[in-house]
């Protein structure tokens, strides 16, 4: 049997834009050096306002899809931000959370977090269990879950499900799909299964010790979970769902974090990557710009589907009070603001089935 790939809509023709969430970190009295407050404060649930540092009494109001104040549990972010995009996963769409902000604002905490707390990925993926296991009585369709996990680390794609180490190629297909050949699959039939696989990956994932974080991310880390149904009959009908679960490296001003040496060389990589993921978000928000630069970094290649492209995608954007992280705290507030202009068309990735046809020979003349 041959493979006829088709693309669908639906009929709906929707649009999806990027969802935009913040969160606010805890304010910790000892990142505030000059003892002066938090620079940050919640209004509602969709609403915060930044206080100017030269003047008090000015302020600076941003609107988002959803503010997580301090108080707000790993169980809440994950309620009110991500479980509504998992659903399109078994219609064969794809989906994209990725957390974004400074060093030392929590998107590690948001996206991983502890056995005690677990963060959006753990989240994520026992919801994508349930939604199967939802379906085990469907006659018609069969389900598989696969999972595959990366990072880049100085413009570099590491397999962290493999021992090898050598840098991976980043291709695309005749359709336009994102692939990487040799890139490790999984497959897991549940969340123990994945901890599993996961858990020791992560330990492998590049982190130092800097002065404004004592474990700090110096890779872009990109967790892939591919749920795949199969029709059981003819013609065999088979849907492809991609959840892409990103935890980005904080951006890094080195005359604060003291990097020398390797840590600087890794702040550089990050912060040209971070820097070309902003031109991409520019490019899309414009309406005079041709040529959107997706190539000009291994990260926004990876997210070109997430940001303009095909995925139902939700950023999370991680921030600190303090006042020493405030030019960064007013850069990643900007930078979520453009972000939610993004428009994406999601339709479902499907492949059928085609009988090949024998070749009939013309009849020999007599």
């Amino acid at each position: 049997m041959a493979q006829r790939v088709l693309v669908s809509d639906g009929g709906n023709k929707k649009t999806s834009r990027v969802r935009v969430a913040v969160r606010l970190r805890p304010y910790m009295s000892k990142q505030d050096d000059k003892h002066e407050g938090p620079c940050v404060r919640g209004l509602d649930s969709q609403n915060l306002e930044m206080i100017n540092w030269r003047n008090a009494t000015e302020t600076v109001k941003y609107h988002f899809d959803v503010f997580h104040g301090e108080d707000t549990t790993q169980e809440e972010v994950f309620l009110s931000s991500v479980k509504s995009v998992l659903p399109n996963l078994l219609k064969g769409q794809n989906a994209s959370v990725f957390a974004y902000g400074p060093t030392g604002a929590g998107k590690t905490h948001t996206m991983l977090g502890s056995p005690e707390q677990p963060g959006v990925i753990p989240q994520a993926v026992q919801e994508v269990f349930n939604l199967v296991r939802s379906k085990d009585k469907d006659e018609e369709w069969d389900y598989r879950v696969g999972m595959s996990y990366l990072e880049i680390y100085n413009e570099k794609v590491l397999d962290l499900l493999s021992q090898n180490s050598q840098d991976l190629s980043i291709r695309e297909d005749k359709d336009k799909n994102i692939l990487i050949p040799g890139l490790t699959h999984t497959v897991i039939s549940s969340s123990s299964d994945f901890d599993q696989y996961f858990a020791p990956a992560t330990l492998k994932r590049t982190t130092a010790s800097t002065k404004l974080n004592q474990r700090s991310s110096r890779s872009h880390a990109i967790l892939l979970v591919k749920v795949v149904r199969t029709q059981r009959s003819l013609p065999h009908r088979q849907q492809t769902g991609k959840l892409y679960l990103v935890d980005l490296a904080g951006s890094e001003d080195n005359r604060r974090t003291g990097n020398k040496g390797i840590r600087l060389k890794e702040s550089g990589a990050i912060n040209l990557s971070l820097f070309t993921l902003s031109k991409v978000v520019d490019a899309l928000n414009s309406a005079t710009s041709g040529r959107v630069p997706y190539r000009d970094s291994k990260l926004t290649r990876l997210l070109q589907d997430s940001l303009g492209g095909s995925a139902h995608s939700v950023m999370i954007t991680n921030i600190a009070p303090e006042y020493k992280y405030y030019f960064d705290t007013f850069s990643a507030l900007n930078f979520a603001s453009k972000s939610k202009l993004i428009v994406n068309k999601p339709f479902t990735r499907e492949t059928v089935a085609v009988p090949v046809l024998p070749v009939k020979r013309a009849r020999e003349q007599q």
